[in-house]
């Protein structure tokens, strides 16, 4: 996301609340800022009431955001990765990449975080980074969180539901530590949640332990409820007024709530048996780690840091000193990661602003564009999945091979599992590219994606057919002025696309499932690719015909004899060492007959 002229939302979306803080960005400085917050276990409720306050607050609207928050189960895994030479290599971010891309989740989760925490090859220890070293091997150690699937797809439903369009997840730990890490020592990390209650410790270079214990705040209160024999409601209301963990001697004789008769003492005396004994389920998780490293500090977050004297009580427990972070430590530091992050965005703004202010006021604002050389069309569309499009470099790279087209995913978690690209990137690459987007929506309800596509700068739309909306959005789409076209999936008959083959554009082969790269080449979907062809020329129709999916070297060529007019290549291209040669690799060789 170009954050040097927008408005931004941080999210930290929890079980028992929503805490959010909004930017709003104007020329690469910061116009204006806010922050609200709304407790409540319905979190669509609390979502849209923090999103309402913080648009009123900004004056903005915002169309998408950064999230973290507890959601939900969570794994961490050292994944040691090797790669052998036969001779010597220069070893490139590619490399890095495709060892990354062999990380496998456990069934039922999703990587929200890979972290490299070592590199070394045969001649050289303990890298901090490899990129350029030439050597005969690579060995990688990596760090991954996984999330829940399950739980994922929860938060992004909510997030629709509150009609956000998520941008990027974060792990709550992840953000702190990036935040708040003191360099040499081991930091670690404990959040109270509503549901779980997470631990971590993190050195210099990443994590060496996370784990989330399957207990919060809402087992504490529901033991208060049932031992005080009172609603769930009034139990979590009387908790966060009252619970601490420092006794006072006149808590005997003060009463918890004006509506009933027992006192602070009778809630306290329910707390903190819950409290000592999460101490030791913490003190058995990290029994190991602590005997190879113990942390020098524990920094504490989340809506349990908020309790009386919680502090204090830790650091007596663990003998450790104690910083509590208190409740909005994962909303500011989501705030400040993603600030820092896109500083140098920011500045490489503002000084081409700058720039371009000179320019014209040498010029007298009268520019004459010069004369366009004729260039060779290249029918080859990098996906975007599988570059890092906030990277100069790529566009550079981009332009050295001769691309004129790029292909953007954009996913909603809901058509598709994943949730990749949006329309924030895709205003981003807009604005870094004068390339021909053409864009895929992976999306349910593409005639509301499409509308918004087509003012982020899209080109080519492709959408969905076994989605609601087509025909409309296909209109929306051909009516604004941009190419329209759809997307057959591996499961998909040709038969479906009649009705529409002479009010589209393009028609998009998927040979394989989509929502995800790197999968295998399906062959069983040439022959629809030799069919579209043949229905065109039989016809006269003037539809493109495009493929995505497992495009390599051996691959572009059968699609090029079946017909097709134009690939798209994702981790083939990424994975290269030489990009151009790449590209060219994929090109339609002398053999090839394309059907007429």
């Amino acid at each position: 996301m170009n954050l040097a002229d927008s408005s931004f939302l941080c999210l930290d979306i929890g079980t028992s609340g929503v805490r959010g803080i909004a930017h709003r960005v104007r020329a690469g400085r910061l116009a204006k800022s806010a922050m609200h917050a709304v407790d409540s276990f319905d979190t669509v409720f609390a979502l849209k009431s923090v999103i309402d306050e913080l648009e009123q607050q900004i004056g903005d609207r915002f169309d998408s955001a950064y999230i973290t928050g507890n959601l939900g189960p969570a794994m961490f895994k050292i994944s040691p990765k090797t790669k052998k030479w036969r001779g010597e290599h220069k070893i490139t971010q590619s490399d890095i990449s495709s060892m990354i891309a062999q990380i496998t989740p456990p069934d039922g989760y999703y990587p929200i975080h890979i972290i490299p925490l070592r590199y070394e090859t045969p001649n050289i220890q303990k890298l901090y980074t490899p990129v350029g070293y030439t050597d005969y091997g690579l060995t990688a150690i990596f760090g991954a969180i996984f999330y829940s699937s399950a739980a994922g797809h929860d938060v992004t439903s909510t997030l629709h539901a509150a009609h956000i369009q998520p941008y990027s997840m974060y792990d709550p730990h992840f953000l702190q530590n990036a935040m708040m890490h003191t360099k040499k020592s081991a930091d670690m990390y404990i959040d109270f949640g509503a549901q779980y209650t997470t631990v971590s410790i993190w050195l210099d270079n990443g994590p060496i332990f996370f784990q989330k214990i399957p207990f919060g705040g809402t087992d504490i209160t529901r033991d208060i409820a049932e031992k005080l024999d009172i609603s769930f409601d009034d139990a979590e209301r009387i908790k966060r007024s009252v619970a601490g963990l420092m006794p006072r001697e006149m808590d005997r004789f003060t009463p918890a709530d004006t509506a009933y008769d027992f006192s602070r003492a009778d809630v306290n005396n329910i707390v903190l048996p819950n409290i000592v004994d999460l101490c030791e389920r913490i003190k058995e998780a990290c029994a190991t780690p602590f005997k190879h490293r113990a942390p020098n500090k524990i920094i504490i977050s989340g809506g349990g840091a908020e309790m009386d004297a919680i502090g204090d009580f830790i650091e007596n427990v663990f003998a450790i000193p104690v910083q509590n972070a208190h409740r909005n430590a994962s909303v500011q530091a989501l705030s400040a990661y993603v600030w820092s992050a896109e500083a140098a965005h920011r500045r490489a703004y503002a000084a081409r602003s700058e720039r371009v202010k000179n320019i014209f006021a040498r010029l007298g604002g009268i520019m004459r564009p010069r004369k366009k050389q004729s260039v060779r069309f290249i029918p080859i569309m990098p996906s975007t999945l599988c570059f890092d499009m906030k990277s100069p470099e790529t566009y550079s790279m981009f332009r050295a091979g001769g691309i004129s087209m790029i292909h953007v995913d954009i996913m909603d978690g809901l058509y598709v599992e994943n949730i990749r690209g949006g329309i924030p990137e895709l205003k981003y690459i807009r604005a870094h590219t004068g390339a021909h987007l053409h864009v895929h929506l992976m999306t349910e309800s593409p005639d509301v994606w499409a509308a918004d596509a087509i003012a982020a700068g899209a080109n080519t739309i492709i959408v969905s057919t076994n989605t609601s909306g087509v025909r409309a959005a296909l209109r929306l789409i051909r009516g604004a002025g941009r190419r329209a076209g759809v997307a057959l999936n591996p499961e998909s008959s040709v038969e479906i696309l009649k009705p529409i083959l002479r009010d589209i554009d393009e028609v998009m082969i998927m040979t394989v499932t989509p929502g995800a790269a790197g999968q295998e080449f399906n062959e069983s979907c040439l022959h629809k690719i030799s069919i579209l062809a043949a229905t065109r020329k039989k016809y006269g129709l003037k539809y493109l015909i495009s493929v995505d999916g497992g495009i390599n070297a051996e691959t572009a060529q059968k699609c090029w004899d079946a017909g097709a007019d134009l690939l798209v290549s994702g981790s083939y291209l990424a994975r290269s060492a030489d990009f151009p040669l790449a590209v060219q690799s994929l090109l339609r060789t002398p053999t090839s007959n394309k059907t007429k």
